[in-house]
């Protein structure tokens, strides 16, 4: 009786709208610790906003599907399927509720992406085209070094004039985008991207298309035996993401038990990353009903520095290093564009069982000129990028509360790599996860992306073990450890070593007002230098956090952290703070949201920097190191005077009361105070 009249109060509860779900997305960030990683973040937008057109059916979907919904851990969906498989079909959103671990911040976070029972378009879905129009303005002041004007008159040789011309930026102090996407829902989709970052120029030798980057696809969803073609860009996701995997990747993070990965095969890329994409064609076939095959052919051009030809050799080889940066503002980064020939294939086959999933994958690639390894001790082990070879299996399973996941690859070269994850959620509000991962020192793959401490996913060893529980239906708790070792040495870190992690959170909901606090422990290998000889010793980071968020009144929402850090090697012992204060306004008719931020940061060094996310307009991003001393403001607008149109602006300013002069190089300006300005507009027809 008390669920029954509990589920009919959930009813009388309000729908959150689809703004709101958008507005927390910088949990999920914080959470993931992907702060340096703009891809996953317009990746995973790219998805919730998709989902908006198209919600989940959460009384149809599987694991897989549901993972879609990032907001939710993997413990979270497993107890929602095991209520669905014992309690029969949902009727209504509210009753996730009742589901262990499912609180109400989580119903709102991913109530607008879900339905229940059938979902019925309107009659002309199957013809209606559904068009995005979406265009940004970008640009910072001061002006950078890089914009400099010379005259030669300045120079005594004109050899120092011509050196300094290289490296002047050649276009304007504004960065632009423009974004075009046609869709048809049941059938295919295309999708245009123009991107000139800040300096870079238009209509020149080396931006020939107008643009610095043009990204653009087609893909075809027949839905018989060839289930979807792509034709141009497009992203590739697999396994556990050993030999392939891009776009938005779940690690190690305070969502602690949201380490699997659950793959989309190949997709539509609409990002503006320059480097991790696919160009050609691939194809998703269905020659059975439970058998799934994937197949793709991509070659394109690659930036990479060349370097000077190996005379020495018994061939006179060329080699290049790649160039990953994306930018090409003057004519010594322009001369780095497009000089590397990239091709990849692969192959996907995937058995999915009622109880189980296993795929098979095959990946081959090729760099030309070939890829140097480098001189550093750490670099022994890179690879030369030709004619890489490399094959993997992965599986799912599971049955009474545990779920086993994982993948092993094994390169050409004679390498392994795996990892294998168990978790278990039999206990009520409480699940557990262990993850084991091993990966070669000669292991490489060029496009992976696994569970790792560092991205290559290469010489390390780890155990992993994770905590998720609510105690209470107002409280959850939230914690890892993590212990790696490394077999050959790696970047600043000349002595391999040993290394460890803990993460805890607690958060704390009281009617509208939550509590968090997050404790963050970490301790690496690194080099210290004593005259001429290196050491190995700990480098040790620790992080607090504690965060109020609450409503100040019914279209104001409020949010107060105080974050501070320590940093220790060996004698030197550096730390930080950062203070914030949020304001968040939503209208009530939902036609203009803000956000607002005063910060006050005061850190010792660079070593003690705290990252922090800010709110940016959509598809958008920003999670810049706070660090030195120093303000930081900014302001959020978006406003939709019509239902197709909305209008974003974001404004920030940086002030330095300490420095005179920031930055260096060619980003130096001569100036305590850095301003920000994004313009944009998006048209949805």
């Amino acid at each position: 009786m008390r669920q029954i009249i509990y589920v009919v109060i959930l009813f009388v509860l309000p729908y959150p709208v689809y703004s709101q779900g958008l507005s927390d997305i910088e949990k999920l960030l914080e959470a993931n610790d992907i702060e340096s990683l703009e891809s996953y973040y317009e990746d995973m937008v790219n998805t919730l906003v998709r989902l908006t057109g198209q919600p989940i059916n959460i009384n149809t979907a599987g694991f897989d599907s549901l993972k879609m919904l990032f907001f939710l851990s993997d413990a979270q969906i497993d107890n929602l399927l095991e209520f669905r498989k014992k309690q029969g079909a949902f009727t209504h959103p509210n009753e996730l509720l009742l589901v262990v671990g499912i609180s109400q911040q989580d119903l709102s976070n991913i109530k607008p992406f879900i339905r229940v029972g059938p979902y019925t378009p309107t009659k002309t879905t199957g013809h209606h085209l559904s068009q995005e129009i979406l265009a940004r303005l970008k640009t910072n002041r001061p002006k950078q070094a890089g914009y400099k004007k010379y005259s030669r008159k300045a120079f005594l040789y004109e050899k120092d004039y011509l050196a300094k011309q290289r490296t002047r930026f050649e276009g304007p102090p504004v960065g632009t985008l423009f974004k075009y996407k046609l869709t048809n829902m049941q059938h295919w989709q295309g999708g245009l991207t123009l991107e000139n970052d800040a300096g870079e120029n238009y209509f020149t030798q080396k931006q020939n298309t107008g643009f610095d980057f043009l990204s653009a696809h087609l893909s075809f969803t027949p839905r018989k035996i060839i289930n979807q073609v792509i034709v141009g860009d497009y992203k590739l996701q697999w396994g556990q993401g050993l030999i392939a995997w891009s776009g938005y990747s779940s690690g190690k993070s305070t969502s602690t038990l949201s380490n699997e990965k659950s793959g989309n095969g190949i997709a539509p890329y609409t990002s503006t990353d320059e480097n991790r994409f696919l160009r050609g064609i691939a194809l998703n076939i269905h020659p059975a009903r439970m058998l799934t095959t994937e197949v793709f052919v991509s070659y394109k051009k690659t930036d990479g520095n060349l370097l000077d030809l190996d005379t020495l050799a018994p061939e006179i080889l060329q080699t290049a290093t790649l160039y990953e940066t994306g930018y090409h503002r003057n004519t010594a980064e322009c001369e780095k564009k497009h000089n590397l020939k990239e091709l990849t294939t692969g192959l996907s086959v995937r058995l999915n069982h009622k109880y189980f999933r296993i795929g098979m994958q095959f990946l081959y690639y090729n760099f030309s000129p070939a890829l140097s390894i480098g001189n550093a001790s750490y670099q022994q082990y890179n690879e030369t990028g030709v004619h890489r070879t490399l094959a993997s299996i992965d599986y799912k399973t599971g049955g009474y509360h545990f779920y086993l996941f994982g993948e092993t690859a094994r390169s050409d070269n004679g390498t392994w790599a795996t990892v294998n994850g168990l978790r278990y959620s039999g206990i009520p509000r409480l699940a557990l996860c262990a993850l084991y991962r091993h990966y070669d020192k000669g292991y490489r793959s060029h496009y992976n992306n696994g569970f790792s401490e560092y991205s290559n996913t290469t010489n390390e060893e780890g155990y992993y073990l994770g905590l998720e529980s609510s105690p209470f239906a107002n409280i959850r708790i939230n914690a890892y450890y993590d212990r790696f070792r490394f077999f050959s040495p790696r970047y600043q870190a000349t002595i391999p070593g040993t290394g460890q992690e803990t993460v805890g959170e607690i958060t704390l909901t009281i009617h509208a007002w939550e509590y968090s606090f997050r404790f963050k422990h970490e301790d690496k290998p690194e080099d210290y230098k004593i005259g001429n000889s290196l050491q190995s010793v700990s480098r040790i980071k620790q992080e607090y956090r504690l965060q109020l968020t609450y409503p100040v009144c019914l279209q104001l929402q409020a949010r107060i952290r105080a974050s501070y850090t320590r940093y220790l090697k060996k004698e030197k012992h550096e730390t930080g703070y950062l203070l914030y204060q949020d304001f968040m306004y939503t209208s009530i008719q939902e036609k203009l949201k803000a956000q607002f931020r005063l910060a006050y940061f005061d850190t010792d060094s660079y070593n003690a920097r705290i990252y922090a996310y800010e709110n940016n307009v959509l598809y958008g991003y920003s999670f810049p190191a706070y660090y030195n001393r120093g303000f930081r403001s900014y302001l959020n607008l978006n406003w939709k005077p019509y239902p197709l149109i909305t209008f974003y602006l974001k404004a920030g300013i940086t002030y330095y009361p300490d420095k005179s002069t920031l930055s260096s190089s060619l980003t130096q300006v001569n100036d305590n105070k850095l301003f920000d300005l994004t313009l944009q507009i998006r048209i949805k027809l």
